[in-house]
C-alpha cells in the first residue's frame, strides 16, 4: 500500500527527499564548517600575531667571564627543557657588546645630540637558519680583524659592503677595534619572533636612537673581543603550529609563571627579566572567537529558517495533492492512526537518504569550500566528521519526517467536506488567522531595539557575567527576515485584487485568470519562500559587504593616506625629499608631525597630528561622515589662521657677526610645512653665501643661533648685515622656549639681537619675522574634547615639543586620520610651525610623510618606499588585507554560503511548487480547454500566476533584506576585541547580487512553468474532457 501510494506521487516525494537531503547536508555542513573555522582561525591568528605574543624574551647581564656566560646559558636552556604547558619550545640565545660606537660615522649615519653614533655588536645563535646571504659569506671565527655580517639596511646606512672595514670604539676605554664585513644578509621571514633579539635588523637603526647595526660576529670572536660587561638575551618560542584555544591558554599561564623568580633557577642576577605577550594573546583569542561565532549565528539561523520553511512548503504541497485521496481512504474506513502510521513509514523512507548521506556530503562540501582561493588564502580549513555532525543530520532528518507526516495526523473531515474545501480554499492562511505575523514583527522590532541599545550581539550573558552571545540580539536579522517575508501574506490579497483590476482593463483573459488564481492560494505557493530566500540572500550579501567595507575604512583611518612613511630615527635623512620625489607613482607627498599632548588635568593624553591643511584634501583619506559631512570645509577651517610666509626672496650673501663658538643656521620653509636647515659658514671676515634647497618653493623662515655652552647671565651679541637682498618683513623678533622680544631692524639689510644666556648656559634661540600670538586652530575628537572639558570655539594651552602653544577648538572630527581612533587632535602644520618658531624658536622634526599614489601605481610606489633606508611603510592596502582577521573571514564565507543556500533551497521549492500547481490546476484547465481555451491562453495564465507570486515575493524580499541590513549590519560588525570598529561601520548594500537572487528565482519559476505547461497541454490533447475531475 505504501509503495503504491508513493508511486502515485513519486515526483513530489523525490522533491521532498531532495529538500530533506539539502537541508540535512547544509545544517551538517554548518557544524563541520564552524568547527573547522574555529580551529583554523586560532592557528592563523596565532601565526599572524605579533612576535612578542608568540615568544618569551628573557634579558639579563651576561657577566665578564665567557665561562660564566656559558653556564648561565646552559642553566636557562635546562629550565625550559620540558617546554611550556606541555608544548615543546625552542631557545635561541644572543649576547650584546656594551658601549661600542662607530669610530668613523659615514654614509647616512646620524649621531645623537652628543655627537656619538653607537654600534650594535652581537652574537646570535642560528642566524644562518633565519637569514639569507645576499653577498659574501657567514662570519668565520679566528680572523684578524674579526669578521662580521651586516643586515642589508645596516650596510646601506653605514655605506659598507663585503670586504670593507668598520672601526669601532670602546666608549669605556677608548680602544679602537676593527671588524671586516664578511657578508650581507636579509631575513627570510621578517615576522619571525627570532628578530626580537635584534629589532634593528629591519631598518638598520634602533627606533628613536642612534644605534646602528646589527654587526653579527662569531661566538668565539665575541668572547675574545666584546664580552666584557656584555648583556644577554634568550628567545623562548613555543611550537604553536597546530594549537587550540585551550593549548594557548595553558602555554600563556606557563609563560607568565616562567617570568617569576627568574634569577634563582636560571643563575642570572637580579637584573633578569622576561617579556612576553602570550597572556595578552590568550586573553584576546577567546574574544575574537566569540565575535566570529556570533557572526556565524546569522547564516546558521537563515539556513535553518529557509530549510524549515522549504520542508513545510513541501509538506503542505504534498498534503494538498493528497487531500482527496486521504479523504477517500477515511470514507472507506481508514482510521486516523492507520493513516498516521502509513505517513510516518513513508516519511522515514523519504528522509533516510538525508540521515545517511547528509554528513558525508557536508564533509565534501566543506572540503570543496576550503579550496576556494579567497578562503584558502586566509584559512587552512581541516574539516572533520564527528559524532555531533551525524547527530545534527539525524535531528534534521527527524524534523523533515515530522513535517512530512504531520498533516496526516490531523483530524480529518468528511469526503464531501474535503472536496468542498479543496474547491473553495481559504484565502487567509493559518499564520494570518493566528496573527503570528504581527507577533513576529513585534519580536523583530524588540530585538532590533535591544541590539541598538547594546550596540553588539554580545552581552554579559555568560556564566559569572562573562561575555557571551545573546540569542535575541544575535537573531535580530533573522527575525527581521522572517517577519518581512511573512508579511507578504498580508500583501497578497490586496495586491491580487489590484492585479486583477489592472488585468481587467487590458481585456487579457489569461492575465485575469492568472491573477485570480494567485489570490485564491492560502499558502501563497512560492511567494513566501522566494521572499525568505531573497531577503536572506540580501542580508547575507550586505553583512559581508559591510564587514569588508568596514575593514577598508579602518585601514584608511589607521594609514591616513595611500602610503604613510614613518622615520625610524624620528628625523629624516638629509636627502629624504629627493628620495621621495624619485618614488614612482607618487602624486603628492606631505610632511607630517606627530606628538603626544596632555589633555586637561585628568592625566589623559592624546595624539596631535599636523599636516598641510591646504593640500590635505588631495592626500589624506577621510570619510565624509568622520569630518561632519564636509572634509574640505574642515581643512579650510584649519588653514584659516595660517600667517603669511617668510621672506620670498632669499639673500644670496651677507655678513654675520657673533661670538666664538656660536653657530648660525638659515631655516627655509615650503608651503607644505617642511622646514630645512642650511648651516651658514662664514669666512674669516664673517662673509657668507646662501642658497635655498634645490626644488620646491622655499622661503626664508628665519635664523637659528646655537652654542654648546656659555656663561650664565652673559650676553651673546648677534648681527646680520650686508645682505644683497633687503628683508621685506617689517618686524623681526628673538624667540626661545621661554620668551620673545623685538630684534633691532634699523635697515632692511640689518638684524641685531642681544641674547641673555639662561641659567642652563645653553644658547639656543631663533631670529624670525614677528608673528602675532594667534591660537592654532585644531579639530578635536569627541573623546579629546571631553578630556579637555571644552566646547567648540574655546581656546586652551597645550604642551607641544616642550613649549606651551595656544590652540583654538575650531571643529570636531570623529577620528583623526593616521590614528587608531582614540583621543586626538588635527592641526595645520604651517600654522603650528609658525607659532612654534615665531613664538618659541622651536623647529619640530618631520617624523612622517603622507603620500598620495595613483591606483595603478600604488604597488610600485609601496615597493619602492619599502627599499628606502630608515623608513617604516604604512600601506593602507596592506592594512586592509591584514585586517581581515581569520575569525571574520570565516564568518563572511559562511554568509556567502548562506546566500547561495538560500538560492538553492528556493529554487528547489519553486520547482516543486510549479509541478504541484500544474497537477492541481489540471482539472480546471481541462474544463477550460474543453470549452475552447487555447494552449497559449492556458500557458499565459500559469505564467501570470507564477510571475505574480514570485515577483511579489522577490520585491518584498529585496525590500525586507535591504531594510534589515541597513538597520542591523552596522551593529553586527565588531573588531576581534569585541568592540565597535572605528570609524563606525556603514551599511554596504549589494544591489546587484541581491537583485540577482530575485531575478534568478523569478526566471527559474517562469521557465519551469512554461515547461510544465507544455507537458500538460500534451496530456490535455490526449485526455477526455473529464480528465482530472477525481483528482
Amino acid at each position: 500500500m505504501m509503495l503504491r501510494r508513493a508511486r502515485g506521487a513519486a515526483a513530489l516525494l523525490l522533491a521532498v527527499a531532495g529538500v530533506a537531503l539539502t537541508a540535512a547536508t547544509l545544517l551538517a555542513a554548518l557544524t563541520v564548517y564552524s568547527a573547522a573555522v574555529t580551529e583554523a582561525s586560532v592557528r592563523t591568528a596565532v601565526a599572524a600575531a605579533d612576535p612578542a605574543e608568540r615568544s618569551i624574551l628573557v634579558r639579563g647581564t651576561a657577566g665578564d667571564d665567557p665561562a660564566v656566560q656559558q653556564q648561565r646559558d646552559a642553566a636557562l636552556r635546562r629550565s625550559f627543557g620540558s617546554g611550556l604547558g606541555g608544548v615543546p619550545v625552542t631557545v635561541v640565545g644572543a649576547a650584546y657588546g656594551v658601549g661600542w660606537g662607530l669610530a668613523e660615522p659615514t654614509g647616512a649615519v646620524r649621531p645623537d645630540s652628543t655627537g656619538v653614533a653607537y654600534a650594535s655588536v652581537l652574537h646570535v645563535d642560528d642566524l644562518a637558519d633565519h637569514a639569507r646571504l645576499t653577498a659574501g659569506r657567514w662570519a668565520a671565527p679566528g680572523s684578524s680583524p674579526a669578521q662580521a655580517t651586516l643586515a642589508e639596511p645596516a650596510a646601506r646606512l653605514l655605506g659598507r659592503t663585503v670586504g670593507d672595514r668598520i672601526p669601532l670604539t670602546d666608549r669605556r676605554t677608548g680602544r679602537v677595534t676593527e671588524v671586516v664585513v664578511a657578508g650581507v644578509w636579509r631575513p627570510v621571514d621578517a615576522g619571525d619572533p627570532y628578530w626580537r633579539l635584534m629589532p634593528e635588523a629591519a631598518t638598520g637603526v634602533r627606533p628613536q636612537s642612534a644605534t646602528y647595526g646589527p654587526l653579527v660576529v662569531d661566538r668565539a670572536d665575541f668572547a675574545a673581543g666584546f664580552a666584557p660587561s656584555a648583556s644577554a638575551a634568550w628567545l623562548v618560542t613555543p611550537q604553536l603550529d597546530a594549537t587550540t584555544l585551550d593549548e594557548v591558554s595553558r602555554v600563556a599561564a606557563a609563560a607568565a609563571a616562567a617570568g617569576t623568580g627568574l634569577p634563582p633557577p636560571r643563575g642570572l642576577d637580579e637584573s633578569a627579566s622576561a617579556e612576553t605577550g602570550l597572556p595578552a594573546l590568550a586573553a584576546r583569542l577567546p574574544r575574537a572567537d566569540l565575535v566570529g561565532r556570533s557572526t556565524l549565528v546569522t547564516p546558521a539561523l537563515l539556513i535553518i529558517v529557509l530549510a524549515g520553511y522549504g520542508l513545510l512548503l513541501m509538506a503542505v504541497v504534498l498534503a494538498e495533492d493528497r487531500r482527496g485521496e486521504t479523504a477517500l481512504l477515511r470514507a472507506r474506513g481508514a482510521s486516523r492512526g492507520w493513516l498516521a502510521g502509513l505517513a510516518v513509514r513513508e516519511a522515514l523512507l523519504v528522509v533516510l537518504p538525508a540521515a545517511a548521506f547528509g554528513p558525508v556530503l557536508a564533509f565534501g562540501l566543506v572540503e570543496l569550500a576550503s579550496r576556494i582561493p579567497a578562503l584558502a588564502a586566509v584559512l587552512d580549513l581541516r574539516p572533520r566528521l564527528t559524532a555531533f555532525t551525524w547527530l545534527v543530520a539525524a535531528v534534521a532528518a527527524a524534523g523533515c519526517a515530522l513535517a512530512v507526516a504531520g498533516p496526516a495526523a490531523r483530524r480529518g473531515r468528511a469526503y464531501a467536506a474535503e472536496l468542498a474545501a479543496r474547491s473553495r480554499p481559504r484565502t487567509r492562511s493559518a499564520v494570518l488567522r493566528a496573527g503570528l505575523d504581527v507577533v513576529l514583527l513585534a519580536l523583530a522590532v524588540l530585538s532590533w531595539l535591544q541590539l541598538r541599545q547594546y550596540a553588539s550581539p554580545l552581552s554579559g550573558a555568560g556564566s559569572g557575567g562573562a561575555l557571551g552571545i545573546d540569542p535575541l540580539l544575535a537573531a535580530a536579522p533573522t527575525l527581521g527576515v522572517i517577519a518581512g517575508a511573512v508579511l507578504t501574506l498580508r500583501v497578497l490579497p490586496p495586491a491580487a485584487r489590484l492585479g486583477a483590476r489592472l488585468a481587467e482593463r487590458s481585456a487579457d483573459s489569461a492575465a485575469v485568470f492568472g491573477a485570480w488564481q494567485a489570490g485564491r492560494r492560502s499558502h501563497a505557493g512560492p511567494m513566501v519562500l522566494v521572499a525568505l530566500a531573497v531577503a536572506a540572500g540580501t542580508v547575507s550579501w550586505c553583512l559581508a559587504g559591510t564587514s569588508e567595507r568596514s575593514a577598508a575604512d579602518q585601514a584608511d583611518l589607521r594609514a591616513g593616506a595611500d602610503l604613510r612613511l614613518v622615520e625610524n630615527a624620528g628625523v629624516p635623512l638629509a636627502d629624504r625629499s629627493a628620495a621621495l620625489a624619485a618614488l614612482p607613482g607618487v602624486a603628492t607627498a606631505l610632511p607630517g608631525v606627530r606628538t603626544s599632548v596632555s589633555l586637561g588635568s585628568g592625566g589623559g593624553t592624546g595624539g596631535l597630528v599636523a599636516l598641510d591643511a591646504s593640500a590635505g584634501p588631495r592626500v589624506v583619506r577621510i570619510r565624509d561622515d568622520i569630518a561632519g559631512g564636509d572634509p574640505d570645509g574642515l581643512w579650510r577651517t584649519l588653514a584659516a589662521a595660517r600667517p603669511a610666509g617668510g621672506e620670498a626672496e632669499v639673500p644670496g650673501r651677507g655678513t654675520v657677526t657673533t661670538g666664538p663658538g656660536v653657530r648660525t643656521t638659515a631655516l627655509f620653509a615650503d608651503p607644505t610645512g617642511r622646514q630645512v636647515r642650511t648651516p651658514i659658514e662664514p669666512d674669516a671676515t664673517g662673509r657668507f653665501t646662501l642658497a635655498p634647497p634645490a626644488g620646491g618653493s622655499w622661503r626664508l623662515a628665519g635664523f637659528l643661533v646655537q652654542a654648546s655652552a656659555a656663561a650664565s647671565g652673559s650676553t651673546v651679541d648677534w648681527r646680520l648685515d650686508g645682505l644683497d637682498v633687503p628683508l621685506s618683513a617689517p618686524q623681526w623678533q628673538l624667540a626661545d622656549r621661554e620668551f620673545t622680544e623685538p630684534v633691532a631692524h634699523p635697515r632692511p639689510d640689518v638684524l641685531t639681537a642681544a641674547y641673555r644666556v639662561p641659567e642652563s648656559g645653553r644658547v639656543d634661540f631663533a631670529v624670525v619675522p614677528a608673528v602675532a600670538a594667534t591660537p592654532v586652530p585644531v579639530a578635536v575628537t569627541p573623546a579629546a574634547l571631553a578630556e579637555l572639558r571644552l566646547r567648540t570655539g574655546q581656546t586652551t594651552t597645550l604642551n607641544v615639543e616642550g613649549v606651551q602653544v595656544d590652540v583654538k577648538i575650531a571643529d570636531t572630527i570623529a577620528a583623526v586620520p593616521g590614528t587608531d581612533g582614540g583621543p586626538a587632535l588635527l592641526a595645520d602644520l604651517p600654522s603650528l610651525n609658525a607659532q612654534l618658531l615665531g613664538r618659541r624658536g622651536v623647529v619640530p622634526a618631520i617624523q612622517e610623510w603622507w603620500l598620495a599614489t595613483g591606483e595603478d601605481a600604488h604597488a610600485a610606489a609601496a615597493s619602492a618606499a619599502a627599499r628606502l633606508d630608515g623608513i617604516q611603510v604604512v600601506d593602507r592596502r596592506a592594512l586592509a588585507a591584514a585586517s581581515s582577521d581569520p575569525f571574520g573571514a570565516g564568518a563572511r564565507a559562511a554568509l556567502f554560503g548562506a546566500a547561495l543556500a538560500a538560492l538553492l533551497l528556493a529554487a528547489v521549492g519553486v520547482a516543486v511548487d510549479v509541478q504541484a500547481t500544474t497537477r492541481r490546476r489540471a482539472g480546471e484547465l481541462a474544463v477550460l480547454h474543453a470549452l475552447g481555451a487555447g494552449r497559449r491562453l492556458l500557458t499565459r495564465s500559469l505564467l501570470v500566476e507564477q510571475a505574480f507570486l514570485t515577483g511579489l515575493g522577490a520585491l518584498t524580499g529585496l525590500l525586507t533584506g535591504v531594510l534589515v541590513a541597513i538597520a542591523v549590519a552596522p551593529l553586527l560588525v565588531l573588531t576581534p576585541a569585541a568592540a565597535r570598529p572605528v570609524p563606525v561601520a556603514l551599511p554596504a548594500i549589494e544591489w546587484l547580487r541581491a537583485a540577482g537572487t530575485g531575478v534568478v528565482l523569478v526566471a527559474l519559476a517562469l521557465a519551469l512553468t512554461a515547461l510544465a505547461a507544455v507537458r500538460m497541454h500534451r496530456r490535455l490533447v490526449a485526455a477526455p474532457p473529464t480528465w482530472g475531475q477525481d483528482q
